[in-house]
């Protein structure tokens, strides 16, 4: 199985609401999941809420050379063209880059543009936010991390592989969520599933 996601998170506050509803480069790419009512869940244990307000979602946001930018299927929000703060620079960490250039190639290595970006949008909403790629093939994982911002700048790398059942296993997904106030009891995501319907949540 061949699976990518590329995703700006953070919880769906009314600053940030207001913030990426008016911004020309992040609005058309961002997705508003207020319930998972009706979802299929396929195991008890899955079960997940949503932090208050929901989830904003902004997908897919990769480069134009990236693994996953055709898998996708629609337009990507290229990394490199996002705006930025020059008080951005600050809070990125140069021990992040040197961890990120290891565990990844080149097609795979998030610029700064995209990072300081990112860190721009936490200190402007005064809430942390995070962005998430993992790439698998045949079912493994061939690469997953989230970079934090808090907005200081961390890196969470997922470098074993899971548990089958998806229980117990600290991992990269959960880390980073559960700084925006998600905690997944297991490594199941609802909109990580093939199924979701995006379109229903598409920011209005």
């Amino acid at each position: 199985m061949t699976w990518y996601a590329d995703e700006i998170i953070l919880r769906a506050s009314d600053a940030a609401l207001k913030a990426i509803s008016a911004s020309s480069h992040l609005a058309p790419f961002a997705y508003h999941i207020q319930s998972l009512d009706g979802h299929e869940w396929y195991r008890q244990e899955q079960l997940h809420a949503l932090p208050d307000g929901g989830l904003l979602m902004i997908r897919p946001v990769c480069g134009r050379s990236s693994h996953g930018v055709d898998w996708h299927g629609v337009a990507a929000l290229d990394w490199a063209e996002l705006p930025f703060d020059s008080i951005a620079e600050v809070l990125l960490d140069t021990s992040v880059t040197q961890q990120l250039s290891e565990y990844l190639d080149e097609e795979s290595m998030p610029p700064l543009q995209l990072r300081k970006a990112i860190a721009s949008l936490a200190v402007h909403l005064k809430q942390p936010v995070l962005y998430y790629s993992c790439g698998m093939w045949g079912g493994s994982i061939d690469y997953e991390y989230s970079l934090v911002y808090e907005p200081m700048e961390s890196v969470v790398l997922t470098r074993s592989s899971l548990q089958s059942d998806g229980l117990g296993t600290e991992d990269s997904l959960r880390s980073g969520l559960a700084k925006i106030g998600l905690n997944l009891p297991t490594t199941y995501f609802a909109p990580h599933t093939r199924s979701y319907p995006w379109q229903l949540h598409k920011l209005r």
